[in-house]
């Protein structure tokens, strides 16, 4: 993740603007924030775009910006989070089977400390973008992630998933889940190292009314547990989060 602030772009605006007043012109007043916002998005590490069209910056309360790649329209969103080992580009092709489903996705570049900052500034950028429901999936530390910006979110929000989350990595989804009263489900496989012991410790400290475990006789990790009836329960969650959490599990 490229993290740009704010305040770095000032003073290069400010050089620039003294420079043209210099060639006896009126010079065109240079908007910090645009040309933050612009470099951030040019300077991506997004190698699955052909273009820079989907990428836009999402800005946190400390005002950094961080690039994201963002598809689709529509009142329900979902916020994607990658695992440590990929970028945004590791939900690209699944952010546009939710764009094709009528859905709006965003995927932040989280490669850094204050991945719950970026996550938490994403989940407000879509109620911004006019989000009515906002959902948030995390593979891996974006599991772990997820489920502590989810538990953060002011107000909240209507669901949550995480595929292979450890309890503690770049945040404390213990403590997150002890609180996140939203419908939960908690994803991973048994032949994942520890990850499905996680997975049930996770799920026992939660507090959601509706919250449901699957466990899958898999060596799959993360976004490679989002095939079969996996992927249709995750579809199913965005259409109605606490029955699907309450539903059996299909297998």
């Amino acid at each position: 993740m490229r993290t740009i602030t704010i305040a770095t772009l000032v003073a290069a605006v400010l050089l620039a603007t003294a420079a043209g007043c210099g060639s006896g012109g009126t010079p065109t007043p240079l908007d910090p924030t645009a040309a933050a916002r612009q470099r951030v998005i040019d300077t991506a590490d997004l190698d699955c775009l052909d273009d820079r069209g989907p990428v836009v910056a999402i800005t946190d309360a400390e005002q950094d910006m961080t690039a994201a790649i963002e598809v689709g329209t529509g009142d329900t969103a979902v916020m994607l989070l990658h695992q440590v080992d990929g970028t945004a580009c590791q939900w690209y092709a699944f952010a546009l089977i939710l764009a094709q489903r009528g859905y709006r996705a965003i995927a932040p570049d989280i490669t850094s400390r204050d991945a719950v900052d970026v996550a938490g500034a994403g989940i407000a950028h879509l109620r911004a973008a006019g989000a009515k429901r906002v959902f948030v999936i995390g593979a891996s530390r974006g599991g772990t992630i997820a489920l502590a910006a989810a538990a953060a979110a002011t107000p909240p929000v209507d669901g949550v998933i995480a595929l292979s989350a450890p309890t503690v990595y770049d945040a404390d989804a213990l403590t997150a889940v002890k609180k996140l009263d939203v419908p939960t489900i908690l994803i991973a496989g048994d032949l994942d190292g520890s990850f499905a012991d996680h997975a049930k410790e996770l799920h026992d400290l939660s507090i959601a009314k509706h919250k449901k475990l699957i466990i899958r006789s898999s060596v799959s990790h993360g976004v490679t547990l989002l095939t079969g009836d996996v992927e249709d329960t995750v579809m199913a969650f965005l259409t109605d989060p606490a029955a699907t959490a309450d539903a059996p599990d299909p297998a």
